[in-house]
């Protein structure tokens, strides 16, 4: 009977008996009923809403563990089981809170341990409701614990088990008592060692435990449970033959999804690079959304437990961090894209590629910080992991040092930037056009349009000369002449080559040279030197032709002929060595010698001013 109803009837029977008014009584109670309430409301101390468990004694981590496992109990009993909701359901977790605050779990994966928690914590309740506790004021309290020493003080075991409960040493937990690591590990051996026996203390709800774990979430009410066939509630694995039924469902509809998804990554083109770097994303962010709700699914709605539904959330952390390192990595060329795709930058420039390489670089990094977080996460060492990566690294160093070679080539290509994309480039005894230069290597398009790609490591050794940034282009060539060439006629050849170069329109100049070079096997050469105002291939190519064919026209002009190579043989009768020649040389080495003036192996200086050789008119 509800305080409004004890009202009702109370101030009925007085106006009944005195023969006044009701609605006078009625009001005068209903304040004194509210004065009343206000007073003992007043008299008592409210809840702290941030006050912590008492964890300061095994007496009182003890307590407040099965006084949250009741309350739990009563709630599913009474309000949760009969009509579960949303709301409920998240009320139930926030009680069933304060037993995970009970239990040691630092030797349990941080991704694994709400679900282990939640585990052993029913299966220690169920245990400690079944066993004959020691009276509670036989448990050590902190009053008790200051007048103990060594491990009495440290920890304590309920009589006639192997439960534990001690003092947390170090971490932001230090000092308090918690259930054991060991216990943890070990609930659910405890629990299936006394599930048999009758409860030993009353419990707001009996078989706790059975009911949380064939049960599911508050999508799943318990009455469509107990509804179901026998052999669908039949445990395999330590699940219902109906949870797994449901989690093969969720899975197969996720693989369903997954084929459309993958079809999607792979769209787009090279020249639409932007478009396909953001295609590629598709397939990480569909593992990052799709693992949260089927992780949600399983573990809080089908409900999976033990070591099937630990496993499913470390996998499930595992797949995050991975999508999560997938999606960075993949991010890195969409930003890069996204810069290139300015006016200002040449999408093939090695501006461009720096970026796209800047931006591949980074996200590697951001991509294995991620993964060391998440190793961290699934339990597995991180300092282990830096070590083993350091002594990995160096041996995958001394493996792949032609790789490492090349992207330090590529590097310093980037960095001295001696070819660009685009650039026409002599590099050893070929030329080409520079395609593209990546981490690797760079490829270049050669003159016979054939493709060559080139280590980064190779081409950063060799002289790399870049064509396409001179101003001007050489014309450089030797012209032999047929012996028979007389000298005026040379001078014939040498005035107007140099005449018609001089007055070219396409060529500079200031840096026209023709010279008579030197007597060749079978020719007299003459050597052509000039430049062309232009940058372009195939304009040099027509300005060169020019200049040829108008040097052929001066040939032809000048009576003689382009030499070929060739032997003259020449018969005749040796006519001997002549007799006064050789008498007259002779005469004069005598002279020299008697004067002592004799130009072996230098000439003195009155000789060399005596030396005079005047050059021939007109040369």
């Amino acid at each position: 009977m509800t305080t409004s109803t004890l009202i009702e009837t109370a101030t009925g029977s007085v106006a009944r008996v005195f023969g006044v008014s009701i609605k006078p009584l009625r009001r005068l109670a209903v304040l004194w009923a509210a004065f009343f309430i206000a007073t003992i409301a007043r008299g008592q101390d409210p809840t702290p809403p941030l006050k912590p468990v008492d964890l300061s004694s095994p007496r009182a981590t003890l307590k407040t563990f099965l006084d949250a496992g009741d309350a739990v109990g009563a709630y599913l009993a009474k309000d949760y089981l009969p009509s579960p909701s949303r709301t409920r359901f998240d009320h139930l977790v926030s009680l069933a809170g304060t037993n995970l605050k009970c239990l040691d779990l630092t030797e349990v994966p941080p991704a694994a341990r709400l679900k282990v928690g939640r585990s052993a914590a029913s299966a220690l309740y169920e245990t400690l409701s079944r066993v004959q506790l020691p009276p509670f004021d036989q448990i050590p309290d902190a009053t008790k614990l200051s007048g103990l020493s060594g491990a009495n003080a440290e920890r304590w075991v309920i009589p006639d088990t192997e439960i534990v409960i001690e003092r947390v040493k170090s971490g932001p937990r230090s000092g308090e008592f918690l259930f054991s690591a060991g216990t943890v590990a070990r609930s659910e051996e405890f629990y299936e060692r006394v599930r048999g026996l009758a409860y030993a203390r009353h419990v707001p709800l009996e078989h706790f435990r059975e009911k949380t774990v064939s049960g599911g979430g508050w999508m799943v009410p318990y009455a469509w449970i107990t509804a179901l066939p026998p052999w669908l509630r039949a445990p395999i694995a330590g699940q219902s033959v109906w949870k797994w039924i449901v989690l093969f469902l969720i899975l197969g509809c996720c693989a369903l999804l997954l084929r459309p998804v993958a079809h999607l990554s792979r769209r787009g083109s090279d020249q639409r690079p932007l478009l396909q770097a953001l295609a590629r994303l598709a397939l990480p962010l569909f593992f990052l959304l799709a693992t949260p709700a089927v992780t949600y699914l399983a573990l809080a709605q089908i409900n999976l437990i033990g070591e099937v539904g630990s496993a499913i959330e470390l996998a499930a952390s595992a797949i995050m961090f991975l999508a999560g390192a997938w999606i960075v990595w993949r991010i890195a060329p969409v930003l890069a894209e996204a810069i290139i795709a300015t006016p200002k930058i040449n999408t093939e420039s090695i501006d461009a590629h720096l970026i796209r390489i800047c931006s591949r670089l980074l996200g590697i990094i951001a991509a294995a910080g991620l993964l060391a977080v998440g190793a961290q996460r699934l339990g597995l060492p991180l300092y282990g992991i830096v070590a083993g990566l350091g002594v990995g690294g160096l041996a995958i160093a001394l493996a792949a040092q032609p790789t490492i070679e090349n992207l330090i080539g590529g590097l310093s290509l980037f960095a001295d930037k001696p070819i660009r994309v685009g650039d026409l480039c002599r590099y050893g005894d070929d030329e080409g056009t520079v395609e593209a230069i990546g981490i690797r290597s760079t490829r270049i398009r050669g003159r016979d349009r054939t493709l060559t790609t080139m280590p980064n490591a190779l081409l950063s050794k060799m002289p790399v000369v870049s064509l396409a940034k001179r101003d001007q282009m050489l014309i450089q060539s030797v012209i032999g002449v047929r012996y028979e060439t007389s000298p005026a006629q040379l001078r014939y050849l040498l005035v107007r080559i140099r005449e018609m170069l001089l007055g070219h329109p396409r060529i500079h100049p200031d840096l026209v040279r023709v010279r008579f070079v030197g007597f060749g096997a079978s020719s007299l050469d003459i050597e052509l030197f000039a430049y062309v105002k232009t940058r372009n291939w195939p304009d040099f190519l027509g300005v060169r032709e020019d200049v040829f064919l108008r040097v052929m026209d001066i040939v032809n002009e000048s009576g003689t002929g382009f030499a070929f190579p060739s032997q003259t043989l020449y018969l005749g009768r040796d006519g001997g060595l002549d007799p006064k020649k050789t008498e007259k040389a002779e005469a004069q080495m005598r002279q020299w010698r008697d004067e002592g003036r004799l130009p072996i192996p230098d000439p003195s200086p009155e000789q060399m001013r005596e030396i005079t050789i005047d050059p021939p008119p007109g040369s």
